[in-house]
């Protein structure tokens, strides 16, 4: 019997098992006939195209089928240039867009993902290249979400300095860009790639409009793409496999019993292990993260069913506990940023300072460089009413400490001798009503300070509404040379990633030393 004469229902289980590896094989059964073109294009059989797409993605069963096929059109448009590396300008608007949704709800397991979006940065983040901004923030997101940290151990030493330095104009030192409800890009005038097989045809369309499960909309609105810099610029750096030094003992008892101070290899290795966390690796593990759920949420629940709901930018107990990591100093700041190190802390610790290796002629202001431990250990008090929290208006808060309560309070005092009453999360209370202020109050542990910070640290910050994390770092010896507090600013990323921008001044015109931090939670 002629393949022509196949029962429909026939016809469509062969397509599927055709696809089976990938949905562009069934391009060359469609050219076998014409019978056989009216009956699976995807005008005919949306069905077919729709089942296509459950078998590989696993979509939210209320979704149309209609919908389903037309995504299964803009994901296999642009997985075929992840698999071409075309690196071309027209319909990339739209292609970006679709791998970013694709990464969002279920990561991209396609082979040369990362090859081609590391390829694409390389390309369109250098200054000489002009596009749209909006091309450029997608491109960094690309690169925080997708890559895993194989993906980045697999390129070269010049790979990393080069997206460093490509990254590092995106890095804002600004508190005003580390929260996504700020400094958003305005919506760009673009293409827009029409859902068809075969070579992409692009749309002007003056109003930006994108497209996602058959509906034509506005993008979510990117968040400035400083984190995610700040994120993958740590990544490439903690890359570099740091030398534990062959004189220094092995443990911290030995130190003791050898009356030796400075780190130990054991204190090497936590700091080795204090690794960013990429969230290609964590996503199996991890909460969404706002932004990410705001992304999946874009499209209205007629199309996508009930799909996840968008986490509080912050939840109490988060941050409470102990957090590792490190900071980095922009180039331009390095030299007195190594002056505090030699006179305020262990001169072991400047041994820490590992600029990547760059045979490449690139701007070398534009680095990161000097890794330098850092640690603290949160607690996190809230302030409901009808208590009277600290002034909120305050730029940085003073360095309030917990003093004796009641059972269920307890109060926070000023240096002037005020005092709060505020609720310490220890755990199994009921946060669940609106709290006034949210402020964390942190010190550095004695393990730490034996092996890189000589006194130590204390902080105390607060969490904003905005998601943005603000707090103070003073030493615990008030007579230090780092005395005045350095100002931190950063976001809680994925849930486990607290990262952003510091500064050695409340003052942003009179910071001596400017850098980066990134810190993950100790376990």
């Amino acid at each position: 019997m002629p393949l022509e004469h196949t029962p429909l229902d026939v016809l469509q289980h062969i397509a599927l098992i055709t696809v089976s590896d990938t949905p562009s094989d069934l391009s060359r059964l469609l050219a076998t006939s014409r019978s056989l073109y009216n009956s699976l294009n995807i005008r005919s059989n949306p069905h077919l195209y729709a089942a296509i797409f459950k078998l590989k993605y696993n979509p939210a069963p209320s979704i149309t089928a209609s919908a389903l096929a037309a995504e299964l059109v803009h994901r296999c448009r642009a997985l075929r240039r992840v698999r071409r590396l075309d690196m071309s300008l027209p319909g990339l608007r739209q292609d970006l867009w679709t791998l970013l949704f694709y990464v969002a709800e279920s990561g991209c397991s396609e082979t040369g993902f990362p090859e081609f979006i590391i390829q694409l940065a390389r390309h369109y983040l250098r200054k000489d290249v002009r596009c749209r901004k909006e091309i450029k923030t997608l491109v960094v997101w690309l690169l925080c979400l997708a890559l895993r940290r194989q993906d980045i151990l697999a390129q070269t030493p010049e790979v990393w300095s080069a997206l460093v330095v490509l990254l590092r104009p995106f890095v804002s030192t600004t508190a005003a860009v580390t929260s996504p409800s700020d400094a958003l890009f305005p919506r760009p005038v673009f293409g827009v790639a029409m859902p068809h097989f075969g070579p992409p045809l692009v749309a002007e369309d003056d109003s930006g409009i994108i497209m996602r499960y058959n509906i034509r909309m506005q993008p979510p609105e990117l968040p400035a793409p400083s984190d995610a810099a700040i994120i993958v610029i740590f990544s490439l750096k903690e890359a570099v496999c740091l030398q534990v030094p062959s004189h220094l003992p092995a443990t911290r008892a030995i130190a003791l019993s050898e009356n030796r101070s400075g780190p130990t290899a054991e204190d090497y290795a936590v700091f080795i292990n204090s690794a960013t966390y990429l969230f290609a690796d964590m996503r199996a593990a991890v909460p969404l993260d706002p932004w990410i759920a705001h992304v999946l949420n874009s499209v209205p629940p007629a199309i996508l069913g009930d799909p996840p709901q968008a986490n509080a930018m912050y939840s109490p107990g988060t941050l409470t506990g102990i957090w590792q990591g490190s900071l980095m100093v922009g180039h331009s700041f390095i030299g007195t940023f190594q002056s505090l190190l030699t006179s305020s802390f262990s001169l072991i610790q400047v041994s820490t300072c590992v600029p990547l290796a760059n045979p490449e002629p690139v701007e070398t202001s534009s680095d990161f460089l000097c890794r330098a431990p850092m640690q603290c250990q949160f607690d996190e008090y809230f302030c409901f009413s009808p208590c009277v929290p600290l002034p909120l208006d305050m730029s940085s808060l003073p360095a309030v400490r917990e003093t004796r309560g009641t059972n269920k309070e307890v109060n926070l005092e000023t240096p002037s001798g005020e005092s709060f009453s505020y609720r310490k999360f220890l755990g199994g209370q009921d946060f669940s009503s609106p709290a006034l202020d949210r402020v964390l109050i942190g010190q550095t542990l004695r393990d730490h300070e034996d092996a890189w910070i000589p006194g130590g640290f204390i902080f105390t910050g607060r969490v904003h509404d905005t998601g943005l994390i603000s707090f103070t770092r003073r030493p615990k010896d008030d007579e230090s040379e780092l005395a005045e507090a350095w100002i931190f600013e950063g976001r809680l990323c994925y849930g486990t990633a607290l990262v952003g921008t510091f500064r050695s001044s409340s003052d942003e015109a009179f910071s001596a030393v400017r850098g980066i931090f990134s810190m993950r939670k100790v376990e």
